[in-house]
């Protein structure tokens, strides 16, 4: 090769070069742009997720009865812990995918918190009590009714761990509460269950829940002797 060829093939190697210089630093351009991103897109989502978690502390605290003070979903176990000294790890703790807690109350009744797990915040509170009689549950519901307003949804839900239950709903935006009642003879069990709008939905979505007909409000379900001697059974 002549010189005037080696000038021209060296002056192409250095184009080359050149090129390879200038995709190389396009291509990490591109990938410092893709990582800022996806930081966006992160920081965007946690923005977002303290946000509803803002919104749902403040919504929840004020549908939370006077005896559970203090409560709010999407607190974490520890803001759980300094309102509410008397909790202790359930028996079932890991019952649900959840982390539960639980607390014996002063009127009596018990009250289960349950935490996500992986947010170790809580997600559904559960307060359970007994009616001496079933002459009680209309003075309770009026009760409720002027607390929460007319329930947003009845329902039968004939699966409730095996024995049908009536559940009457008050939903909100990212809170509903949720009262259930299980009625064996004359004795009356009343679960005031308060979720997120999404556990809720899940619960009654397991318990087959469906909605009671206008003319059958009044007709709450009730466990059969067999189904109340399971009951007793799996004490």
């Amino acid at each position: 090769m002549d010189r005037r060829g080696w000038i021209v093939f060296l002056v192409v190697l250095l184009g080359i070069g050149g090129a390879l210089v200038g995709w190389n630093a396009w291509i990490e351009a591109e990938e410092r742009a893709d990582a800022e991103r996806r930081e966006a897109r992160r920081a965007e989502r946690m923005r977002e997720a303290e946000e509803r978690v803002a919104r749902l502390i403040e919504e929840s605290r004020e549908l939370m009865p006077a005896v559970i003070e203090g409560v709010a979903l999407g607190q974490t176990i520890d803001e759980v812990r300094a309102a509410r000294r008397a909790i202790t790890p359930a028996r079932d703790a890991g019952r649900g995918g959840l982390v539960m807690m639980e607390e014996r109350l002063s009127n009596g009744g018990q009250a289960m918190y349950g935490f996500d797990r992986q947010a170790q915040r809580l997600v559904q509170v559960q307060v359970l009590s007994m009616m001496p009689t079933t002459a009680a549950i209309a003075p309770h519901l009026t009760a409720m009714r002027d607390t929460y307003g007319t329930p947003t949804g009845i329902w039968d839900c004939p699966t409730t761990g095996g024995v049908p239950t009536r559940r009457f709903t008050w939903r909100r935006s990212l809170t509903t509460v949720s009262d259930v009642f299980l009625i064996y003879g004359d004795r009356v069990s009343v679960t005031l269950y308060i979720a997120t709008s999404e556990q809720i939905g899940r619960s009654l979505q397991m318990a087959s829940c469906t909605t009671v007909p206008a003319d059958r409000v009044e007709q709450f379900p009730v466990v059969s002797p067999e189904q109340l001697q399971q009951m007793q059974g799996g004490r």
